[in-house]
């Protein structure tokens, strides 16, 4: 059945009294299309009063399915009749509904109303069998509140205080960013770990992924969901929030199982978490996928249990502040940085440095923080990418020059003394392998003698295979960045 005939009959059905209750569940399903949403408008001819009288229906079914489908047609004039619904309903499992509803429209005149009932569960002592449908509801609420009342961070305050940090980063960036750390560290397998009280000497690393504090409580690590409420609780989590930050709790928080999540840490399990750590915290720390300031990072442990890590994204953290657009296929600010840092024995001051495929500039505008440049050159064959690209350089006050042509028809008027790029990926072998061979003869015309190409390559066999065959460049060093993609960086310097 077509979509607009079938939307014509759940609206019949809906205006009949006819099987209300399956007829709102599929009419649901079909709304969260945007265009079955416009076509829904036009079968109705803008008469929702059918589904709003679903709202006083015997059936809580029904009024929570209604709820549902004016939530997603954002109705404004349903507003006053979802809220004398919500503040009516008898069935707890009902409720959350009309606030998710009313969270899409203008229900500022409410507010008022949804704080004091928000404040009302977080006091109620309820029945085991009524606390999921209750905790249920407190998180619309919040989430409403949040969003609509505005919310502001913490702010961070604990540029001089002793923290106890782990910096992640590739395993082969690892000694250059302990290198740039002027306090006691300990090398770990991809990063490290220090105790400091100087955060702006880190904020100025640019070596680092992601900054992650340490979270010192009981010696038995938290092996179930339930049992990360409790450790929290004798931790000194509430103690670096304080000491790092000016403000009182709440903290709003989320939980996440890092990138070694398995099935055993999957969604239900994070949602358990999360449900411990509010209740044992009182409500200090609270929930909040949508408006975090915190994240609580699970690391699972070889020997059994996780171990509970603390990310704050109120860290006033700005060493990629210019990356305000990116490319689908674009490299990280910090992996840029980080094989720039391996390559700068064998980069110059003031060269001339040609990037053939830029992207959104990412390893021209590292490059240019690495060491002076004389001029910075970047192609890319997609017109939307050298707009990011000049954006992106604009941001950073850095001058670049960017030109929308395929590489292999560029020409210059003089020669470059670096070549440094991402190598993009062919579509199949036999266009890789051209892709690789181009690259070779038209980077051989456009660098000066001894110029040198700083190239992040998973085709390991191509870059041999053409120094071979072509002879015109030389290895000078290669690095292994991720060994189980095949990723590498490599330093080639053109012959005499």
């Amino acid at each position: 059945m077509a979509t607009k005939e079938l939307l014509k009959e759940l609206y019949g059905k809906i205006c009949a009294g006819r099987e209300l209750r399956p007829s709102l569940i599929e009419l649901k399903m079909q709304l969260k299309a945007e265009d079955n949403r416009r076509q829904f408008g036009a079968v109705c001819g803008g008469n929702y009063d059918p589904v709003m009288k679903c709202l006083a229906d015997e059936d809580p079914k029904v009024r929570k399915n209604a709820a549902a489908v004016l939530g997603l047609l954002k109705l404004q004039e349903s507003v006053d009749v979802l809220m004398d619904a919500y503040l009516a309903e008898d069935q707890l499992f009902v409720r959350p509904e009309y606030v998710k509803a009313m969270a899409g429209m203008d229900c500022g005149e409410y507010l008022d109303d949804f704080r004091e009932r928000l404040e009302e569960l977080s006091a109620c002592d309820a029945p085991e069998n009524e606390k999921k449908h209750i905790r249920a509801e407190m998180h619309e609420l919040q989430e409403l509140l949040l969003a609509k009342g505005g919310w502001k961070k913490h702010a961070f305050t604990g540029f001089e205080c002793v923290n106890e940090v782990i910096l992640t980063t590739p395993a082969v960036f690892r000694d250059l960013l302990a290198g740039e750390i002027s306090s006691k560290k300990i090398l770990l397998k991809s990063g490290i770990r220090t105790v400091t009280a100087h955060m702006e000497e880190l904020l100025g690393c640019r070596l680092w992924r992601e900054m992650l504090f340490v979270i010192h409580g009981p010696q038995n690590a938290p092996e179930t969901a339930e049992e990360l409420g409790a450790w929290l609780t004798g931790s000194d989590l509430m103690e670096i929030l304080a000491k790092n930050h000016s403000g009182e709790a709440p903290w709003y928080f989320r939980i996440s199982a890092g990138e070694r999540r398995t099935e055993a840490m999957g969604g239900d399990f994070i949602k358990a978490a999360a449900q411990a750590v509010e209740e044992a915290s009182g409500r200090r720390l609270v929930n909040s996928p949508s408006h975090y300031e915190l994240e609580i990072r699970l690391a699972e442990k070889k020997d059994g249990g996780f171990l509970p890590l603390l990310k704050l994204y109120t860290l006033p953290d700005h060493r990629f502040a210019y990356r305000r657009y990116a490319v689908a296929a674009g490299m990280k600010p910090s992996l840029a940085a980080g094989l720039l840092a391996l390559a700068k024995p064998y980069l110059k001051e003031y060269a001339q440095v040609l990037d053939p495929f830029c992207g959104a500039g990412t390893l021209l505008i590292e490059r240019r923080f690495l060491t002076p440049v004389r001029n910075l050159y970047g192609i890319d064959v997609f017109g939307e990418a050298v707009a990011k690209a000049r954006a992106n350089t604009k941001a950073v006050g850095f001058q670049a020059n960017y030109i929308n042509r395929d590489y292999f028809d560029f020409t210059h008027a003089y020669l470059f003394d670096e070549i440094i790029t991402d190598m993009p990926a062919g579509n199949g072998k036999a266009e890789t392998d051209l892709l690789y061979r181009r690259f070779f003869e038209k980077s051989a015309e456009l660098l000066a003698e001894h110029g040198r190409i700083v190239m992040y390559s998973g085709e390991m066999g191509l870059v041999k295979k053409y120094l071979r065959l072509q002879n015109r460049f030389r290895l000078l060093q290669e690095f292994c960045i991720q060994e189980k993609r095949g990723m590498y960086l490599f330093i080639l310097e053109k012959k005499d």
